[in-house]
């Protein structure tokens, strides 16, 4: 019986011995099939040997321990080496797609020394300093990331700065026929400057200034080709109302030459001045229009009014000078000044016919009060309404001067009569 013991006994440390065997060799087996390198399979070797001295030492239990610690070791060094590699070969690709498009690369490729410095200083993993690939990866990854981000904006500032060269060469094809050359120079000369700032910024690395820049190009580039229109349109159409005001008999000669240099500089390039210049003109040209007819229209009124006042009598050195100054301001094509005549004329007409209003209405009054009185007994009654009679006439007449005498005696006879005895005839 106990010889049976003994055979068990020994089969069983047979058994471990073999099992022990088994787990090394398959350990084994598994780091040389690995791709890591030699170094990075240093710690998985290391617990390797252990488990040699162990098996060495007929300690079986404790080698299939260290044996399979280090397959499990070596297993998660290679699923961390595979990532590690997956990242840096990613940021590879993103610093040569960087490149493509002109953007600077020096720091992100520092990283890589960086990441390698950061997988040979380890970490501490159940005791054994292995490589750390995880801390290594997540920097690689972290600037892949903000590559990445900054490819975008570069991308997105490059297509701006594309739609600003598209912008300017649309504002280019607007050029006048006097000289297309010049046009481009002048109007293009300040938004061609900016553009090249922006490609500068975009290659420095600043691709939200580049992409502000291109955006500002692209809006002041579209400004100016609508001004640039709608001041040719303007321009257009008050060459064609000029023309009519000529056919009027209008002079338009100040305005013509002005209107010519706004044609011009908007032909050069010079699109904000000629705009504004035509936008000037434009309340001008409605200006000359208006005043003219003002000028006229109250010249012939005045004219009218002047005439009949004359036949009433009426005589005005201010007045005659007015209307001559109206006249000739009219004929030079100082319109403005020409209503300022008419009006200073129509001043001289009012006072006149304010004293003319006034002397009738006390002819009017002398008159009442003369038929309130009449009948009273007073004998020399009939001459005062002789009098009157005669003041009237010259009033008529427009001798201001007598009929204003003889209203004065017929108003201090009737206040004579007014306050004395009454005879009987």
């Amino acid at each position: 019986m106990h010889e049976g013991d003994g055979d068990g006994i020994v089969w069983f440390r047979r058994m471990r011995a073999q099992r022990a065997k088994q787990a090394i060799d398959d350990s084994e087996g598994r780091l040389s099939g690995l791709r890591l390198t030699p170094a990075d399979l240093k710690p998985a070797t290391d617990a390797l040997e252990i488990a040699r001295q162990f098996f060495g030492a007929r300690q079986f239990s404790k080698a299939v321990k260290a044996a399979q610690k280090a397959e499990t070791l070596a297993t998660a060094l290679d699923e961390r080496f595979h990532r590690y590699q997956e990242a840096e070969k990613a940021l590879r690709a993103r610093v040569v797609s960087m490149r493509h498009l002109g953007l600077r690369t020096g720091e992100i490729e520092s990283t890589f020394g960086a990441a390698e410095e950061t997988v040979v200083s380890g970490l501490w993993d159940n005791g054994i300093l292995v490589p750390n690939y995880d801390e290594a990866r997540a920097l690689l990854e972290r600037m892949e990331r903000d590559g990445h981000a900054t490819e975008k904006k570069a991308m997105r500032a490059s297509d701006e700065i594309l739609r600003a060269e598209v912008a300017i060469e649309s504002l280019a094809s607007m050029a006048g026929p006097t000289g297309p050359w010049v046009f481009t120079d002048i109007a293009g000369s300040a938004l061609e400057q900016s553009l090249q700032d922006a490609t500068e910024e975009l290659a420095l690395g600043n691709a939200d200034g580049a992409g502000e820049i291109a955006q500002d190009i692209t809006t002041m580039a579209l400004r100016l080709k609508a001004q640039s229109a709608a001041a040719l349109e303007s321009l257009e159409g008050m060459e064609a109302h000029l023309a009519l005001l000529r056919a009027e008999g209008i002079l338009t000669a100040p305005l013509e030459g002005q209107m010519r240099m706004a044609r011009e500089a908007l032909e050069s390039g010079l699109i904000e001045p000629a705009a504004a210049m035509a936008g000037r003109l434009r309340g001008e040209v409605a200006s000359l229009d208006a005043v003219y007819r003002e000028a006229t229209h109250g010249l012939a009124d005045a004219e009218l009014l002047y005439a009949r006042l004359q036949r009433e009598g009426f005589r005005s050195y201010e007045a005659d000078a007015a209307m001559r100054d109206a006249r000739r301001s009219i004929r030079e094509g100082k319109y403005a000044r020409g209503v300022d005549h008419v009006e200073r004329a129509l001043r001289a007409f009012s006072r006149p016919a304010n004293a003319r209003e006034a002397h009738a209405r006390a002819l009017d009054e002398t008159r009442t009060r003369a038929l309130l009185l009449q009948g009273n007994g007073f004998g020399f009654f009939p001459e005062i309404q002789e009098i009157i009679a005669r003041a009237e006439r010259e009033f008529q007449r427009g001798n201001f001067l007598e009929s204003s005498e003889d209203l004065r005696i017929a108003t201090v006879l009737l206040d004579r009569l007014g306050h004395g005895p009454r005879t009987n005839g």
